[in-house]
């Protein structure tokens, strides 16, 4: 059978931008999170002023020393204070010098306000909509995904656009208009001594763009590493139980010290780059004055200008070279900028591969009759993002599946691990989209539903609970935002969590710890079971809700999930024996296939491979030993026995879950 596979936009890698490609990039990013163009437009005015400014500012001097040489007339104008016109002719240049250095500086520091308001108004919208993207983006995205790598493109790149604007631009900006503005000075004041100050250029732009392809290239790996060792933190920090009971703390800290390492040994070539550079670009400049020093003189021998002008030349290059430092100095924040903007824009460009229809209609009111139809679905592997090669691979996980739901049954998936029984189950709420064959609910495609209406309409159980850090009452209001105190209650009563709930320090407002750590694995797994009930949906999915737990855990969570099954479409995935018996349906799930179908006593009458996995887990382990934990729990209480050659569990039907045994 050949299996059609959907890739969906998700999956494709685009090309990274070349030369002036990532400027616009940037120059896009910056238009579109902005917030508005006022604010930056006050800054260029600023900036302009400021860079008008700078260059005025050398003519006073020059003609302070050429009147004093005796080549510029005085510039009296018969003010009292003074009594000759060499001191008034003084005091007005010098007076202009301190009235244009003190506009000067207003101006960059207006400028400066203006960018950084723009600055952190633009980082605001960017991470913000990251955040909200990636909410919007399928599993399928995140499974191919480092959760360190996520956390830094949202923090780490982000306040490095963030802090660009707020801190760079200004010197960015306003250097290259005193550079424009310096070169039209010169050009109005002595066209020779432009062309000689110009004649650097050409060499200036060939260092400029060897240097600035490498720095650019190093601190994109260096942003690279960035994301290995967050992501290596994070690992850690989620595993620390793991690591300090194995012993593997000294392991940790040498691997993440290898990461750390590498991130720094990235950043060390960027800084290094970067000072050869300007290294470089010192000299240009030392040779560029000398050139129109010589050029100058000969120039004052023919009487073409005064010392006043050559002194003034002298600076005006000077300060052309100073913007150029600034630039050179911000080179190495321009690459992290550009790697940082191609990382922010993998993640925008990217389109969500579970969306609405154009056509989409919002679900009635469900019964809970779930069917799938020749459903197949394949998962698609893919390199990451940190730079490791290899394209994409399919792993198929459903092969022409089908099933048949009726309300208020409850189906059990079984199978060994990376059959499909997940698959499924993540199929049904449009965690993802089929690639061939339909999932439908009531007769209505699941895709032709809007995913709020769909979603909303069933509740999932997981073996890992999610808890939030915050309240008791919200992580279990989060089911439905808007419940009420007395809600929250009935639905914790019910998931037979309320007693260990008002055993805590301050009741339902006790404060959880992050991951839920102050609580045990039974008492997580409750409070999501009220989550689930509060929300009180007509489907109700459950993904090993017992795994892991001990037998007193395991019994609480049994009770509270037989009161909450009742009068849903279930849908369990688990090794526990009481809940497969107690279903009304058993599908077997094997490499994608649903190879037995049945009730467990039709199963067993088949001695396939139900009754051979059930075999083993009720057989026990040796002689005169108890039976596999995973079969005598709280509520359980049976033996397993040999009947006709196959092993049995003896269960008290009392201890079955399944409401309408009880």
């Amino acid at each position: 059978m050949q299996v059609r596979v959907n890739r969906g936009k998700h999956s494709a890698r685009a090309p990274s931008p070349r030369g002036g490609e990532e400027a616009r990039r940037v120059l896009k990013l910056l238009v579109r999170f902005s917030g508005g163009r006022r604010l930056y437009v006050l800054a260029l005015v600023m900036l302009v002023f400021e860079a008008v400014t700078a260059v005025a500012q050398v003519w006073p001097l020059a003609y302070l020393i050429d009147f004093l040489n005796g080549q510029r007339p005085p510039l009296g104008i018969d003010l009292p204070l003074f009594s000759t016109p060499r001191s008034e002719t003084v005091a007005i240049l010098t007076g202009g010098l301190i009235l244009l250095t003190m506009v000067n500086s207003l101006g960059d520091s207006l400028a400066e306000i203006f960018l950084a308001r723009g600055g952190r108004v633009l980082g605001y919208n960017v991470r913000s909509e990251l955040h909200a993207h990636l909410q919007r983006l399928s599993l399928a995205f995140h499974d191919q995904r480092r959760t360190g790598d996520m956390l830094t493109r949202v923090t780490s790149d982000v306040t490095a656009l963030e802090d660009f604007v707020v801190k760079s631009v200004s010197d960015l900006a306003g250097s290259v208009l005193v550079l424009v503005g310096t070169l039209g000075f010169l050009l109005y004041q002595s066209w020779m001594v432009a062309v000689i100050a110009l004649l650097i250029v050409p060499p200036l732009a060939t260092v400029s763009n060897h240097y600035s392809q490498r720095i650019k290239s190093a601190s994109k790996r260096q942003r690279a590493r960035e994301g290995d060792f967050a992501d290596a933190a994070q690992e850690m920090l989620t595993s620390i139980r793991v690591i300090q009971t194995y012993g593997r703390a000294d392991y940790e800290t040498e691997r993440f010290g290898v990461q750390s390492r590498q991130a720094m040994e990235a950043a060390l070539d960027t800084a290094n780059l970067s000072a050869r550079f300007s290294w470089v670009v010192a000299l240009l400049e030392a040779l560029s004055i000398t050139a129109v020093v010589w050029t100058g003189l000969w120039l004052i021998d023919r009487k073409t200008i005064t010392v006043g002008l050559l002194v003034m030349f002298t600076v005006l290059i000077q300060n052309m070279f100073k913007p150029t430092r600034k630039i050179i100095r911000e080179w190495s924040t321009i690459g992290k900028i550009f790697a940082s903007v191609e990382r922010i824009g993998e993640v925008l460009d990217r389109q969500p591969a579970v969306v609405d229809a154009p056509n989409a209609a919002p679900a009635p009111e469900f019964t809970g009759h779930i069917s799938f139809h020749d459903v197949n679905f394949a998962y698609q592997v893919e390199a990451d993002d940190a730079g490791k090669a290899g394209g994409s691979s399919l792993r198929v996980a459903l092969r022409a599946v089908d099933l048949d739901i009726r309300p208020g049954q409850v189906f059990a998936l079984v199978g060994p691990s990376g059959a499909g029984k997940s698959t499924i189950a993540q199929l049904i709420p449009r965690l993802y989209d089929p690639d061939a064959g339909t999932v439908c609910i009531d007769g209505l495609d699941v895709r032709g539903l809007t995913l709020e209406s769909l979603r909303s309409q069933i509740s999932v159980v997981l073996q890992d609970t999610v808890l939030f850090r915050s309240t008791v009452a919200d992580n279990i209001a989060y089911g439905r935002a808007l419940a009420t105190r007395d809600e929250i209650v009935e639905a914790a009563a019910r998931a037979n969590a309320d007693g260990f709930i008002r055993e805590l320090p301050h009741g339902y407002d006790t404060m959880l710890g992050e991951r839920a750590a102050n609580l045990s694995g039974g008492q997580r797994q409750r409070l999501a079971i009220a989550r689930a009930f509060i929300r009180n949906t007509p489907i109700l999915i459950l993904d090993e809700p017992t795994t892991g737990l001990d037998a007193d855990a395991s019994e609480q969570v049994l009770l509270g999930l037989s009161s909450l099954m009742q009068g849903k479409t279930t849908v369990i995935i688990t090794h526990h024996l009481n809940l497969i018996r107690s279903a009304d349906c058993i599908l077997v799930v094997d490499q994608g296939r649903i190879v037995e179908k049945g009730t467990h006593d039709e199963l067993l009458a088949m001695r396939g491979i139900y009754a051979e996995y059930y075999a083993k887990q009720a057989a026990p382990v040796g002689e005169g030993s108890e039976p596999s934990p995973s079969v005598v729990t709280g509520n359980g209480g049976g033996r397993p026995e040999l009947v006709d050659g196959r092993w049995s569990l003896s269960v008290k039907p009392e201890h079955l879950i399944h409401p309408a045994r009880q």
